[in-house]
């Protein structure tokens, strides 16, 4: 409390008293909690210590309880710039020899020099990377950028990126794939004008575009109705030759051949028509009158055939009309149109439309699609539906045909192709990428290199990994003899200072360090004879306490019983689990350590309650001892006042 300079004028200095007196009252009972909030915090202190020392010796027991802690493999390998190598525990110990016959790699391609000033488009790209592909639409006049920035930007981009490089003569487009494989090449397909500059972002092997001319051609063959033929076959051959002038010819040969086809089926027709007439001239029944058997000879001397009344075209014709006869020909052949002379008049009028509909177009009155719309309306369904696969297939030739014989698009910079191992000389093994897993059963190898003829194989080495289990159990003898130092410095009692820990006494350290030995020292059950305690591993209790490692005897141990380490440490009876439940007992929830704590905090939770009341208490002394020097201090001074006015009537 804050109090003003009262009493001055007596020269009495009230806040001083009353500071003193509340001191005097304060300080022991402040001392007292102080005192234990110290100790409490330093047990607390402590035993945190004590139990993280625990703990980490109990996590280190969890590691060896696992299933497969012994099982752990290492890997050694002979070239580690050719290959590296990691191993799970289902690898099965052994060598093994590799030799990297080439690395995975991406694909890509590079076009030849772009003029800084070309222009591109109106087109399209249709895009590949292996079985995905996506389309790509590119206005008129597009750049160089335009090209890359489509690429990159397409939603639909499975993975290619397109960038720009300049070299010394100009700009080249690189288009590269961001997965490595055999299965994940490139295609570039481009529709644009004839002789449009998009056509150097064409990207197709020579191989593809033959194969893609023979689809073409087989395609034209099936529509047109005709079987593949070996003519057909050699023209074939001819085209993938690269040889402009070998093609037109042997295309030349095949048209030959065709119309030799067509002529000599016509022949047979005519012939056929031929022996029709002869046979239906030479029988005198049906050009006698009367004729008989008896009276053959006679009728055949004496009769001559009247001269034909009707020409050529007349009698031709006679033979389609029904009912003809000699009285009613001159009138039916007049009349009668046959099938032939109706197809001739439908084809000249035809042939007249399609010459009205040419003079139009060429003098302006329609354009060259309408005039087409004009002449498909006239066809049936059936006819256009022709028409227009026939069209499409010669599109699709005049393509296959312009791609190999004029071809001018990206060239391969780095084929596209999968890693290749040979295992121990005779397993050839395979990988999109440069990492081969389950080569060998449990092994993953990391490609680096590749072997060089006639060098040596690289060698893997797989064995069980004694050393990390020795490291395990050098751990697990270091955690220990942490613990033993901290209990002891803990509950250290010095005689020549006086000096004692702060658990000095307490029953818990012994506690936990009696229970960690006796687990030490009893056997485990189910554990082969020769691994029945720590000793055996030749861990042992020194004069001071703590733990100390025999090396020799460990190291034999992990040599002749690696296989044996499991079933001493393992297992829900085995030697770890013992120490982890020790440990537990301690550190648990319920455990005494934890129990401790929890008594500690909560007292610490009262002494905040004392001094809470103890302030509280101190406030009041200090206000009432205040009020009473004041009380005092005012009774003074009306004293003063008074002797000072008696003073002053006496004198």
């Amino acid at each position: 409390m804050n109090m003003g300079p009262i009493g001055m004028s007596s020269g009495m200095d009230i806040n001083s008293m009353v500071s003193k007196i509340v001191n005097a009252e304060r300080v022991p009972k402040q001392q007292r909690i102080d005192y234990e909030r110290t100790k409490i915090d330093s047990s607390i202190s402590a035993y945190g210590r004590l139990r993280e020392s625990l703990d980490t010796m109990k996590n280190l027991m969890a590691n060896f309880r696992q299933e497969k802690a012994f099982a752990v493999r290492s890997v050694d390998t002979s070239e580690e710039s050719i290959v590296t190598a990691t191993a799970s525990t289902e690898a099965i110990a052994g060598k093994y020899a590799v030799d990297v016959l080439q690395l995975a790699q991406s694909h890509k391609v590079a076009s030849d020099v772009v003029p800084e000033d070309a222009r591109f488009g109106p087109g399209k790209l249709q895009i590949s990377l292996g079985e995905d592909s996506f389309d790509l639409s590119l206005g008129k006049n597009s750049k160089l950028i335009d090209v890359v920035r489509a690429i990159n930007g397409s939603r639909d981009n499975p993975g290619i990126r397109a960038s720009v490089i300049k070299d010394m003569n100009g700009p080249r487009l690189i288009v590269a794939a961001n997965q490595s494989g055999a299965e994940k090449s490139i295609l570039i397909n481009v529709e644009a004008e004839p002789g449009d500059d998009l056509y150097r972002f064409e990207y197709k092997t020579i191989e593809q575009r033959v194969k893609q001319l023979e689809h073409a051609q087989s395609e034209a063959l099936a529509l047109l109705g005709l079987p593949p033929q070996d003519s057909v076959e050699s023209a074939q051959d001819a085209v993938t030759s690269d040889d402009p002038s070998a093609q037109a010819q042997q295309a030349e040969s095949t048209q030959a051949e065709e119309g030799s086809q067509v002529k000599d089926s016509e022949q047979a027709n005519d012939d056929a028509n031929q022996k029709g007439k002869e046979a239906n001239s030479g029988r005198p029944e049906d050009t006698i009158p009367g004729w008989t058997e008896t009276a053959s000879g006679t009728l055949m001397d004496s009769y001559q055939a009247p001269e034909p009344e009707l020409d050529e075209k007349a009698l031709e014709k006679s033979k389609e009309v029904p009912g003809w006869s000699n009285t009613a020909s001159g009138t039916l052949t007049d009349s009668y149109v046959t099938p032939k002379e109706a197809q001739a008049k439908l084809e000249q009028e035809l042939e007249a439309e399609k010459a009205a509909i040419a003079k139009a177009v060429a003098e302006g009155d329609m354009t060259e699609a309408e005039a087409k719309k004009l002449e498909r309306e006239k066809l049936t369904p059936e006819e256009r539906e022709r028409i227009e696969k026939v069209e499409t297939a010669q599109a699709e030739l005049a393509e296959a045909q312009r791609s190999l014989q004029i071809y001018k698009g990206m060239a391969e910079v780095q084929s596209a192709q999968d890693s290749i191992v040979v295992l121990d000389g005779v397993a050839e093994l395979a990988s999109s990428n440069n990492v081969i897993e389950d080569a060998i059963e449990g092994v993953d190898l990391t490609l680096k290199g590749t072997t060089q003829p006639g060098e040596r194989p690289a060698e893997i080495g797989v064995e069980y990994d004694r050393q990390s289990v020795r490291a395990d159990i050098e751990q697990f003898v270091a955690a220990y003899n942490q613990f033993y130092q901290v209990s002891a410095d803990l509950a250290k009692v010095d005689p020549a200072t006086g000096q004692v820990g702060p658990l000095s006494g307490d029953s818990v350290v012994r506690s936990a360090d009696s229970r960690l030995k006796s687990v030490f020292s009893s056997a485990v059950e189910g554990a082969p004879d020769d691994l029945k305690t720590l000793t055996e591993f030749g861990i042992t209790t020194t004069r001071q306490g703590n733990l100390e490692i025999n090396y020799q005897m460990l190291d034999k141990q992990l040599n002749n019983n690696f296989n044996k380490l499991e079933d001493f440490f393992g297992g829900n009876n085995g030697f770890a689990k013992k120490v982890e439940d020790a440990i537990h007992s301690m550190t648990g929830v319920t455990g005494s350590i934890r129990t401790r704590e929890k008594s500690l905090t909560e007292r610490n939770y009262s002494l905040n309650d004392d001094q809470t009341t103890l302030n509280r208490r101190m406030e009041g002394l200090e206000k009432r001892t205040h009020d009473k020097f004041a009380a005092m201090q005012d009774a003074t001074g009306k004293m003063q006042s008074q002797l000072a006015g008696m003073m002053n009537a006496l004198s």
